[in-house]
């Protein structure tokens, strides 16, 4: 049998050169988008004006290229609603700060509009906005260069970002921009070191969660995820299968310090009368035991001042807590925290007059400081359409014990928290 090779006809020529291009192609969106954007592709549904919609990078790092990552002791997001001198608004920026000294910051990364981050040992993911309010989530190193994107299931919001550092995961829910979508804050997870891979979604009882709220357990690559009717999950957010119910509550209050249990809260027995209950469930076995916390405080109404106070934050197995305490009056706010024991309560900390709001506070890793996030008495709201804050806004780093501030450092959202 002959083995010479048929001239190859310029239409067949042809073909071949199209299918080689059709295939670099290929290559180059898989990298850019991952393989549910190729899938897309393939069945004809990214024309010119779509592709120009998908995500895409919109983050600039500041780091110089080195090989070990840079180390900080915290990050903030800072948002800049001002205007440069051609009219354009200012970036937003996330800023490394040291936990000594007076630094303002060292700016990590800026982008036109940051919704939040979440900070891993080698890297940050940083959820960012389009023009059209869609997000974008970018893993930015932190040894310098350029970021990488990560693919999405469709045109939609990523919201509540979490990293689990020790596993270098992150999650995050997601939300289809279109109503006729199957995704509606649905669950997924994904590993940084493993950027060919694309985001998988978080399997339930019941096939793929939708979290309302949800949190990696410390130090491990479990989760807890509570749904719209707040049943509580624990789920193995590696291995598919591995899903322990937790129950019904009301809140997740977050991870007792030093324990392997949830806090959580639900409402009191006589909705509107009773105080609300508090219990840990011990995330091994499965068991709930009541959670007293002396001297909680109960919000009223007396002489037209009004008072508030968040869910406390549980510091440790004693039931010690903080807790924000926010009083109106005349359209005029002053809030505190308190740190309540079994010998009573005290003011732990008061803000600067001129950052008397205080809007969020989480404990630092080894529970020594609390990071406070603070906004001026007046203020303008930067209109973001996921997570939409006060500007401007700082954090306060405060010593547990003495209730001395460590340092203040500009913007929100503080790792800690993350």
């Amino acid at each position: 049998m002959s083995t010479k090779r048929r001239p190859v006809s310029a239409k067949r020529a042809a073909a071949i050169a199209a299918a080689a291009e059709l295939l670099a192609g290929r290559r180059f969106a898989r990298r850019l988008y991952g393989t549910i954007a190729i899938l897309a592709l393939l069945a004809g549904g990214l024309t010119v004006a779509n592709l120009s919609k998908l995500p895409h990078p919109n983050s600039t790092s500041a780091l110089a290229r080195s090989a070990t990552p840079a180390a900080f002791g915290l990050y903030s997001l800072q948002r800049d609603t001002g205007k440069d001198n051609k009219g354009l608004k200012k970036p937003d920026t996330i800023l490394g700060t040291s936990l000594s000294g007076n630094d303002q910051g060292t700016v990590i990364v800026s982008a036109p509009r940051i919704q939040e981050y979440a900070a891993l040992p080698s890297a940050l993911a940083v959820v960012t906005l389009n023009d059209d309010n869609t997000s974008s989530l970018e893993i930015v190193p932190l040894t310098g260069g350029p970021p990488t994107l990560v693919p999405l299931p469709s045109l939609g919001t990523v919201a509540n970002l979490h990293a689990a550092g020790s596993k270098h995961l992150i999650g995050f829910t997601f939300t289809a921009s279109s109503g006729t979508e199957q995704y509606w804050k649905a669950l997924f997870v994904y590993d940084v070191d493993n950027p060919s891979s694309a985001p998988r979604a978080v399997q339930g009882i019941n096939g793929p969660v939708s979290a309302a709220d949800w949190r990696f357990v410390p130090g491990a690559a479990t989760l807890v995820a509570q749904t719209d009717d707040q049943s509580m999950f624990l789920i193995d957010a590696l291995e598919t299968g591995k899903v322990s119910p937790l129950g019904a509550h009301a809140g997740i209050l977050g991870f007792v310090p030093g324990t392997n249990e949830l806090a959580v809260a639900d409402a009191g027995l006589k909705k509107g009368i009773d105080p609300p209950r508090y219990s840990t469930i011990n995330l091994t076995t499965g068991t709930s035991t009541p959670l007293t916390l002396a001297g909680a405080f109960v919000p009223d109404a007396v002489n037209g001042v009004t008072t508030t106070a968040s869910q406390p934050m549980v510091l440790d197995a004693s039931g010690q807590y903080a807790q924000v305490v926010r009083k109106y009056d005349a359209g005029q706010e002053a809030s505190v925290v308190n740190l309540t024991d079994k010998n009573g309560s005290r003011q732990l900390y008061r803000p600067a007059d001129a950052w008397s709001r205080i809007l969020d506070t989480c404990i630092s890793p080894a529970s020594d400081y609390l990071a406070v996030e603070t906004a001026a008495p007046q203020y303008t709201g930067d209109q973001y359409p996921v997570r939409p804050e006060p500007t401007p806004i700082r954090t306060d780093l405060v010593d547990l014990k003495s209730g001395t501030v460590l340092k203040s450092v500009p913007g929100f959202l503080p790792s800690w928290c993350g």
